[in-house]
């Protein structure tokens, strides 16, 4: 392995990331990855009671990964990040290796000569324990939520279906069974510097709680950076109060999944109570201030047509910061996907999204952000056969649900009539 420098490769690499020496991310079925976008079908370690942190990070693939970084080779599980950046997308890669990339040299410095480490220090933690959701997004799946899996048993004859479909044997996946997991983790909480919160939902995820604790009983709250994304339709679980535990912590950062606002929202994401959103918003700007709270879209067809809109309103009525937003482009399911729309209904959006890059021109990440719904835009072909693979997606959930997707969405017609055509 012919080694690079480690500075160098901080300010120079095009594929180096300082992830995979200090941080550990997980999904509720114990699969484990090198960070949120890295290529979810290859994870590189798993989850499971007779195996240690350490061997977990020290995988035959973690070590592999390594040894591309330090050379700054390419690796396809990161594929992602080097795509974005291609479009002058800011990356996890880039965000990690600028902001303390130069604490992590003398641990990515120790690195043996095979890719292992011989001690792992937690200094990132992405831990989705549980798929344990009081939601059902129509852009989700049994994976990510508890209802869908439910749903999901409900409609399509039982808990053997699910496991055929989702490789998923019960309703609630939860990674910590036992308190097995959650034991080998704790001691490594003291070396946290930034945690992800997300699910599921983990506003009602009991480990999340267990975390918060021990930051506050250790007299950790002013090293801890809290970073959410969550449904935000709650504020408390059994005898917790967030608020209350939120301002123990002096950085808090939330990122809500909305991505649109009234029925919209009501329709898109299933369990949601919009004022009661609102409400929760303006209930966690008069009681802490301090914690910045954002908005973290999924663009997808369902809210393509309307969320400039709903974005203009929520900056208009002061109900968002604006510091770091985030825009989360759909690819799955693929028949929701922005690309397969007509040509001449994405000529028009493309048009509605470059406005609003232009208004907020001076934000250089939302400017990109909304560019970035342009360039999704441009790509691929349009797709009849999508369309009616949406639709007929839609149809069954209207059926399911009692709902009926295009009073909520009406500009969809004008797809299914072009696409029935």
């Amino acid at each position: 392995m012919l080694r690079k420098n480690t500075v160098k490769l901080l300010q120079e690499g095009k594929h180096f990331c300082v992830l995979p020496w200090v941080h550990f991310h997980s999904w509720p079925n114990g699969n484990v990855m090198p960070c949120c976008v890295a290529d979810s079908e290859n994870p590189v370690s798993k989850i499971d009671a007779d195996t240690s942190i350490l061997e977990m990070m020290n995988s035959r693939k973690f070590r592999e990964l390594r040894r591309n970084m330090l050379e700054d080779k390419p690796s396809d599980i990161c594929k992602r990040c080097y795509d974005l950046e291609m479009l002058g997308t800011w990356t996890m890669r880039q965000s990690h290796n600028t902001r303390r990339g130069k604490e992590y040299i003398p641990i990515i410095d120790a690195t043996s000569i095979d890719g292992s480490i011989k001690k792992f220090q937690m200094k990132y933690m992405d831990i989705r324990f549980s798929n344990l959701c009081n939601m059902k997004c129509r852009t989700c799946g049994p994976g990510c939520s508890s209802q869908w899996a439910e749903e999901f048993v409900k409609e399509k004859g039982g808990v053997p279906e699910l496991e055929k479909h989702f490789g998923i044997k019960k309703i609630v996946v939860n990674s910590n069974e036992d308190q097995i997991f959650m034991t080998k983790l704790k001691p490594y909480l003291k070396d946290v510097l930034e945690v992800y919160f997300a699910g599921g939902e983990v506003i009602i995820t009991q480990e999340h709680y267990e975390c918060l604790q021990y930051w506050i009983d250790n007299g950790l709250t002013d090293q801890v950076e809290l970073t959410y994304t969550t449904n935000f339709s709650a504020l408390k679980y059994k005898n917790k109060n967030l608020i209350n535990m939120w301002k123990k912590f002096s950085k808090v950062k939330i990122w809500a999944s909305l991505d649109d606002g009234g029925s919209r929202a009501e329709l898109i994401r299933k369990g949601t109570d919009w004022d009661r959103i609102v409400k929760n918003i303006q209930q966690l700007k008069e009681q802490a201030p301090h914690v910045e709270f954002e908005i973290t879209p999924t663009i997808s067809i369902y809210n393509i047509f309307s969320f400039a809109d709903f974005f203009d309103e929520m900056v208009d009525k002061g109900l968002i910061s604006l510091k770091n937003p985030r825009f989360n482009m759909l690819s799955w399911p693929w028949y929701a996907n922005i690309m397969i729309l007509p040509d001449h209904v994405k000529k028009k959006l493309m048009d509605r999204y470059r406005a609003s890059a232009r208004r907020y021109a001076d934000n250089e990440t939302l400017k990109n952000g909304f560019r970035l719904i342009v360039y999704t835009l441009k790509q691929g072909q349009e797709r009849k056969d999508g369309i009616l693979e949406f639709k007929k997606y839609n149809d069954e959930v209207d059926s399911h649900r009692k709902e009926n997707h295009l009073e909520i969405i009406p500009e969809l017609k004008e797809v299914y009539e072009w696409a029935e055509s």
